[in-house]
């Protein structure tokens, strides 16, 4: 579903270098090989935040904690048979949230 292809770091780097040195936009595209909106939002980041890495907390929160993970796992070692179903009920006491079946055997 996602299409998107992030920039890495060393490209965020050569962009804000090529900055410096006074290229303008189209010749860091060409070089760099992302679209100008993409150039534009890097540099824009980088004067008002300093930073070149991604913020942390973007995106969908995960409905379990490693914690909560490493419990459910734990149960299926102890045993293998139980379904999926049963786990995510006593997950979902446990947490005070609802928690799937699909989230659970994804864990």
């Amino acid at each position: 579903m996602e299409n998107r292809k992030e920039t890495t770091i060393e490209g965020r780097k050569l962009v804000i270098k090529l900055s410096n040195v006074g290229k303008s936009l189209r010749n860091i595209v060409k070089v760099v090989g992302r679209s100008v909106n993409c150039i534009q939002k890097i540099l824009q980041k980088f004067k008002k935040t300093g930073m070149l890495a991604n913020t942390e907390g973007r995106g969908r929160k995960k409905i379990m904690n490693s914690i909560t993970e490493r419990r459910v796992i734990h149960e299926v070692k102890i045993d293998p048979k139980i379904s999926a179903p049963k786990i995510a009920a006593s997950t979902s006491n446990t947490l005070s949230r609802s928690v799937s079946a699909e989230t659970v055997r994804e864990s």
